[in-house]
């Protein structure tokens, strides 16, 4: 398979940490956990990208159509014929796929989560089943699966961390209610000088909760040699490392992006690749 649908492609350019952590997988592997990745990066275009709700929405569910359509030999979408080649090849069940787009669908809406459970959830929609089918593929067992889709809950709140700035700007948020109400805050005062030190002590908060969740996935596996799940791994140690950037920052995340340096995201997925595999 070539072009920008292949690894390395749009969804996984070098430099990137999904970009390192498929670099660590068998070459075999690599285009079909690329596909993966593309289609998170197809629904999550249309959040970023699109201004109006409405078309959003449209746009989303034609591509859950297209995605059935493909699955049936009736698709000219290049991606999504690929994507059904890989269903078929790998046997990979297709409600996780459809997952992923009920998780971009929230962003759509702006549906803000009620608590940190909801939040959880809401992680394990879609980077859960992004992890947990990036595990399937490489013929992960049942309790490598289920780490897999535990990770998806740090994974994703981590990044509402590091986004804030950006999705304030889109007019969103994804910071659990509950919270923002015990620090007396609400989404449109977050920006505010004198709403900084209760978002701190918010986000300082959400990222303890984020290490324990990764704790705790970590905690469910036994033995030492996972090397199905050394792509998740890798992309949640990246993200681990990040929220450690973030921490050093200040939770600055409204005024700069913090993020990693392609060689320390390297040095992350290599250091996994020699623990589990």
């Amino acid at each position: 398979m070539k072009g920008k649908h292949a690894f390395s492609g749009r969804a996984t350019a070098p430099g990137s940490g999904r970009y390192y952590a498929i670099r660590m997988a068998p070459p075999a592997l690599r285009n079909p956990l690329a596909l993966i990745f593309e289609w998170q990066w197809e629904l999550q275009a249309i959040y970023y990208r699109c201004t109006d709700p409405g078309i959003a929405l449209t746009k989303l569910q034609w591509y859950r159509d297209e995605f059935a359509r493909a699955l049936n030999h009736q698709s000219q979408h290049p991606l999504l014929i690929l994507l059904a080649e890989t269903v078929q090849s790998h046997q990979l069940p297709t409600q996780p796929f459809l997952d992923m787009a009920d998780a971009v669908e929230m962003e759509i809406r702006g549906i803000i989560p009620k608590d940190i459970s909801a939040l959880k959830a809401d992680g394990q929609l879609g980077s859960g089943n992004l992890l947990q089918l990036m595990t399937r593929i490489g013929g992960g067992s049942e309790q490598e699966l289920i780490c897999a889709h535990q990770l998806g809950a740090p994974l994703r709140l981590i990044e509402i961390i590091q986004n804030l700035g950006q999705d304030l700007q889109l007019g969103a948020c994804f910071l659990p209610l509950e919270l923002m109400e015990q620090h007396n805050l609400q989404p449109t005062q977050l920006a505010e000088p004198e709403h900084q030190k209760a978002l701190h002590a918010l986000l300082a908060g959400l990222a303890a909760q984020a290490k324990r969740w990764h704790t705790s996935a970590l905690n469910g596996l036994s033995g030492h040699k996972h090397p199905a799940l050394v792509p998740a791994l890798a992309l949640a140690a990246s993200h681990k490392s990040l929220l450690s950037e973030l921490d050093k920052a200040d939770f600055t995340v409204l005024t700069q992006r913090t993020s990693l340096t392609p060689l320390r995201k390297l040095w992350i997925s290599w250091r996994t690749y020699r623990q589990y595999r």
